[in-house]
C-alpha cells in the first residue's frame, strides 16, 4: 500500500501536466501513487498521461466534464493510502515537498490538513530571485507562526493555499467534496468543515510552484474580492445553519463581527491608515513602474553608453579615516556567510584568523543554518550582517561621504550610473547598488578596515570595488569558478579586474585566463593559492569499513548541470546491465528555484532507468555526516562537464576532500581538474561526455582493490603536499599584508 496519494484532476492540461507529473513522481523518501482524472479533456491530455510507463500512475477518463470537486472525490474513493496531496495540473511541486507535508502529519494525528508557502512561475516555468523574495516577504507578513486558522479562515478565506495534503479519515468525519459548488469554493467549504474538527498546519516552506497563464488566474480574491467574499460568506452560513461546523457558535468566531471584518477584509478597509499608506506606496511604484523607468530606459541606456568612459574616482583616493582604536583590519565583503556549499571559503576565513585574528567578516545575509554543523554556526556569531539595511544608519552613511568627500561620492555615484556591470541595467538598481556600496564603506571604516576583499568576482565584487573607493582603501578579488567563467556574470569583469590591487585565483587555468584579460603591465597582480584543507579533520582512519559485497560509489555534489550527474547515471546503468553488485550514494542538494528544471529532469532519468535499488539521492547533510560517508566509501565519482550557460567545475572542494580520505577518485581532464588529479597516479581521468570511458574506469576500481588502495594512498600524498590549509593560508596572508603595508 502506498504512504500518500497524490491527485491530480486535468482539464485540458495537455500543456503542462507532463511537467506537473514529472515533479510528483520524481519525489524522493515517499512511497506514492498518482491519480490523474482526466475531466473531460478536449487536447491530447489523456495521450500525455497514457505515455507513463510508471506503475504508480492511474488515470481515470471522464467522458464530459464534471468539475473538481467530482474528480476529488473519485480519487478520494480510489485512494489507498492513508494520506491524500493535491496538485494542479498546470503547476508543479519542489523536491521533497510531498516527503515533508507527509512528515507534518504524521508528526500529530491532530492535523487533519497540512499545506505549505507557494509561489508564482511563469507560463515556462520560470521566475526570478527577486520575484521569489517578493513572495517570501509577503506570506511572512500574512502567515504569521501560531495562526488562528479559525479566524482566518472566517476573515480572509481559504489561506490553506497550495499543496493541500489531507489525512485520508477526515473525509470519513466530516464527508466529502460539495459538488454542487462552484470552483474555488470547494477547497474552502472542505477547510472550513476540518478546521472544525482538526487542526491545520503550515509547512513554513516554498514548496509548490503556481504558474501564471492565462487559463490560470493567481488568487480569485485578489482580482474579484467581494465576489470572492460573498461567495465564501454564502459557503460560512450554509455551512453554519445545517450544523456541519460547531465551531462558529463560539463568541470568538460568532456573529456580525466576523462577516463586517471579512467584508473591511475583502474591500481593502481592515486596517485603513496602513492600508492607506500602502496605496499610496503601490500608486508611487506604479507611476514609477510604468510612467518613469519605461519612458526613461532608452534615454538611460543611450547615456550610459555615450558616458562609459567615466573613471573610477581618483579624488582623496589617498585620503584614509584613522581606523577604531588604532587597528587596521583585512575585511572579506560577500553575499552569503556561511554556505553549506561554500565550506571552503570558511576553512579559508578560520585558518586566516588563527594568523590574522584583525579579520573581520561583512556578508549581506546569513544562510539557513539548520544543516551546518557546530563549528559553521558558530561563524555566524563573529560576522557582521548587512541585511536589513535600516534607514537611519544608511541616511548616516550618506551624509557622511557626501560632505567630507563631495567629490569622491558624486564621482562613485556616476561611475556606478555610467558602467554596465551586469545585464540588462536600470538605474533603479543602480542606486541601490550604489546605496549598499555607500552602507558598506561606512561599516568598513568603523571597523578600521585596511582594505576590502572579496572571495568572489561577481556582483559583491562590484559593491567592494565602490566601497574601496570611497573609504579610500585597497580592494582585492578571487576568481574562482562560475563567477568568471559563466556568461552572465562576465559584465564588468573588466573594471574589477583593472582596479582589484591584488586578484587571486586556485588554479593555472584560472590564471591564465585572467592573464588574457590583462594588460602586460597588469598581469603580475594575479596569483595562484589553492583551496586548502584542514587536514586534522580528514581523518581517514577514524573509521571501519564495514565488509559488503556491494562496491560503495559516493559522489558528492549540488545537484547542477556541470556536476556531471546525468553521465553518472547513465554509467550506474550500464554498471547494473554489466552485472556488478554497487551502491552509489549522492549527496547535495539543489538551488532552488534557479535550477529546479534540472532536477526534475535528473530525477525522471533517475527514474526511467530504473535505478531505485543502486543509486541514492540523500540530498544535503551536515558536514560530519558527510565524512562519515567518504570513510565508507570504496571510491568516489564526480564526472565534471562544462554547463551550456558556461558554468564549470574549475578546482572541486569535494573531490580534493575525497583524496584527503584516501579514495581513489574518478573524474574528468577539464578545467583545473588536471592539476587536483594526476591521471594514473593518485586518480583516473576521463574526457567529458564519455560514457564508456567512465565506464571502465569505474570497472577497473571495482576490480582491483589493490589498484584502489593504491590511488588513495597517493590521493593523500597529493593533498597533503599542494591543498594542506596550514601551508597556503600563510600565502594569503603574506599577500594582504603586502597591500595593505605598500
Amino acid at each position: 500500500m502506498p504512504e500518500l496519494t497524490v491527485a491530480m484532476p486535468a482539464f485540458n492540461s495537455g500543456l503542462y501536466i507532463r511537467q506537473a507529473m514529472d515533479s510528483v513522481l520524481c519525489q524522493a523518501d515517499v512511497d506514492l501513487e498518482l491519480i490523474v482524472v482526466d475531466d473531460g479533456s478536449r487536447d491530447d491530455t489523456d495521450e500525455v498521461v497514457n505515455s507513463y510507463r510508471d506503475s504508480r500512475v492511474r488515470l481515470i477518463r471522464l467522458d464530459k466534464n464534471k468539475g473538481i470537486p467530482h474528480c476529488h472525490n473519485l480519487i478520494i474513493d480510489a485512494c489507498r493510502s492513508p494520506f491524500l496531496a493535491h496538485v494542479d495540473s498546470d503547476d508543479f511541486i519542489l523536491p521533497g515537498a510531498l516527503a515533508k507535508m507527509v512528515r507534518a502529519l504524521r508528526e500529530d494525528p491532530a492535523v487533519g490538513l497540512a499545506h505549505c508557502h507557494f509561489f508564482d512561475v511563469d507560463a515556462l516555468g520560470n521566475t526570478t530571485r527577486e520575484a521569489f523574495q517578493e513572495r517570501k516577504k509577503l506570506f511572512l507578513a500574512t502567515r504569521p507562526a501560531g495562526m488562528d486558522y479559525k479566524r482566518a479562515l472566517l476573515v480572509c478565506g481559504n489561506v490553506a493555499n497550495h499543496l493541500r495534503t489531507y489525512r485520508r479519515e477526515v473525509f470519513d468525519v466530516v464527508g466529502r467534496f460539495d459538488e454542487a459548488l462552484k470552483r474555488g469554493s470547494e477547497d474552502y467549504d472542505m477547510a472550513l468543515r476540518i478546521a472544525d474538527r482538526y487542526r491545520i498546519k503550515l509547512v513554513p516552506e516554498f514548496l509548490y510552484c503556481y504558474r501564471r497563464h492565462r487559463n490560470n488566474s493567481t488568487v480569485p480574491w485578489r482580482t474579484h474580492k467581494t465576489r470572492y467574499f460573498l461567495k465564501r460568506t454564502r459557503v460560512y452560513r450554509r455551512l453554519t445553519r445545517s450544523g456541519k461546523i460547531h465551531f462558529t457558535r463560539l463568541p470568538e468566531y460568532r456573529g456580525p463581527m466576523i462577516i463586517l471584518t471579512g467584508f473591511l477584509y475583502a474591500v481593502g478597509l481592515q486596517g485603513l491608515k496602513a492600508r492607506s499608506r500602502k496605496a499610496v506606496k503601490s500608486l508611487k511604484k506604479l507611476v514609477l513602474d510604468r510612467v518613469i523607468f519605461p519612458a526613461g530606459s532608452t534615454f538611460y541606456r543611450h547615456t550610459v553608453r555615450l558616458f562609459s568612459w567615466w573613471p573610477i574616482s581618483r579624488p582623496g583616493h589617498g585620503k584614509k579615516e584613522p581606523a577604531a582604536g588604532g587597528e587596521k583590519r583585512i575585511a572579506y565583503y560577500l553575499w552569503q556567510y556561511p554556505v553549506l556549499s561554500q565550506t571552503f571559503i570558511q576553512r579559508e576565513t578560520t585558518a586566516l584568523r588563527r594568523l590574522e585574528p584583525r579579520l573581520e567578516i561583512f556578508a549581506d545575509a546569513v544562510e539557513d543554518i539548520g544543516l551546518l554543523d557546530e563549528s559553521a554556526r558558530a561563524l555566524s556569531g563573529g560576522t557582521r550582517y548587512l541585511l536589513p539595511i535600516k534607514k537611519k544608519p544608511l541616511a548616516a552613511a550618506v551624509r557622511h561621504f557626501a560632505l567630507r568627500r563631495p567629490l569622491a561620492f558624486l564621482n562613485m555615484l556616476l561611475y556606478v550610473l555610467f558602467h554596465t556591470y551586469r545585464s540588462p541595467k536600470y538605474f533603479r538598481e543602480d542606486l541601490l547598488v550604489f546605496l549598499k556600496a555607500v552602507y558598506l564603506a561606512r561599516r568598513l571604516q568603523e571597523q578600521g578596515a585596511a582594505c576590502v576583499h572579496a572571495p568572489w568576482a561577481d556582483i559583491n565584487a562590484f559593491v567592494a570595488l565602490v566601497s574601496s573607493r570611497l573609504a579610500g582603501i585597497p580592494f582585492s578579488l578571487q576568481a574562482r569558478a562560475h563567477d568568471i567563467h559563466r556568461r552572465d556574470c562576465l559584465e564588468g569583469m573588466s573594471d574589477k579586474l583593472m582596479n582589484a590591487r591584488l586578484i587571486i585565483t586556485n588554479t593555472r587555468y584560472n590564471a591564465s585566463y585572467l592573464r588574457s584579460l590583462l594588460p602586460p603591465s597588469r598581469q603580475g597582480k594575479v596569483r595562484i593559492i589553492y583551496n586548502g584543507l584542514d587536514l586534522e579533520r580528514f581523518n581517514p582512519g577514524a573509521g571501519k569499513k564495514a565488509p559488503s559485497d556491494k562496491t560503495r560509489i559516493l559522489c558528492v555534489a549540488r545537484l547542477i548541470e556541470q556536476k556531471g550527474l546525468v553521465e553518472l547515471l547513465e554509467t550506474c546503468r550500464a554498471l547494473r546491465e554489466k552485472g556488478y553488485l554497487f551502491q552509489c550514494d549522492i549527496i547535495g542538494g539543489t538551488e532552488e528555484p534557479l535550477y529546479t528544471h534540472y532536477y526534475v529532469a535528473l530525477k525522471k532519468l533517475y527514474r526511467r532507468k530504473g535505478l531505485e535499488g543502486c543509486v541514492s539521492f540523500l540530498g544535503p547533510r551536515p558536514f560530519a555526516e558527510v565524512l562519515e560517508h567518504y570513510r565508507k566509501a570504496d571510491m568516489f565519482v564526480l564526472p565534471c562537464v562544462m554547463a551550456l550557460d558556461g558554468s564549470r567545475d574549475i578546482i572541486p572542494n569535494a573531490l580534493i576532500e575525497a583524496m584527503a580520505m584516501k579514495l581513489p577518485v574518478i573524474s574528468t581532464n577539464i578545467t583545473g581538474v588536471p592539476e587536483i588529479v594526476d591521471d594514473g597516479l593518485n586518480g583516473l581521468l576521463v574526457p567529458p561526455h564519455d560514457g564508456q570511458a567512465l565506464l571502465r574506469a569505474m570497472v577497473a576500481l571495482i576490480e582491483d582493490a589493490g589498484l584502489r588502495q593504491r590511488l588513495g594512498e597517493e590521493a593523500r600524498r597529493k593533498v597533503e603536499e599542494r591543498f594542506d590549509i596550514r601551508k597556503n593560508i600563510v600565502r594569503y596572508r603574506d599577500a594582504f599584508r603586502e597591500i595593505t603595508e605598500g
